[in-house]
């Protein structure tokens, strides 16, 4: 059966059954509850509704601009008032400027290159890695557990940044019980995109 063929109930019972292994695993972890980063796009606003879901007012949202188009911060900011999330906004694109000078200078001062062509590749996945730092320290100071917004077909693929938009707590979207695009399809039912 195609995702757009199932019945309401069941998307229903995929997003609640999402939901409360958030719950159980905040609750397990002795936590106050979650953050998600809010990029502006599908995957992070369906993570947002399903914590939302789980975890109430103890949901906070995290939008990281970092040279970003401006259009996915209002969409973030979108998704976050029709949630009546609580969030932070962080311009990241300071951090990265700074970090990718530091690391080009340290590199050109040996005397010999040390790159293979992939520049562009290794300063791309600085800005996923810096999301995860910013989302770590919030969570670490406010007792939280972090979503990860990464679904199935990109953890199988492995699409992802190591130890960036990959690490997280709890991936929900890539959750056993999601099915696939499934648990994305269910909590979309609930989510607030424009």
């Amino acid at each position: 059966m195609a995702d757009s063929e199932r019945p309401a109930r069941d998307w229903q019972e995929v997003a609640d059954r999402l939901a409360d292994w958030i719950a159980e695993h905040v609750n397990a972890a002795g936590l106050r509850g979650t953050i998600v980063g809010l990029s502006g796009g599908v995957d992070s606003a369906v993570a947002a509704a399903l914590c939302r879901r789980a975890v109430g007012d103890d949901a906070l949202g995290v939008m990281m601009p970092c040279h970003s188009a401006p259009e996915d911060f209002t969409d973030a900011e979108i998704v976050a008032r029709k949630l009546d999330m609580a969030t932070i906004a962080v311009d990241l694109s300071g951090a990265f400027d700074a970090l990718h000078a530091a690391l080009d200078s340290a590199a050109t001062g040996r005397g010999e290159a040390i790159s293979d062509g992939h520049e562009r590749l290794a300063a791309a996945n600085i800005k996923p890695r810096l999301r995860m730092i910013t989302l770590y320290h919030y969570a670490n100071q406010a007792g939280r557990l972090v979503i990860g917004t990464g679904n199935r077909a990109e953890l199988t693929l492995a699409s992802s940044t190591k130890y960036g938009d990959g690490g997280a707590d709890l991936l929900p979207l890539a959750a056993p019980c999601s099915s696939g695009r499934s648990g994305r399809s269910a909590a979309r039912r609930d989510c607030p995109m424009q």
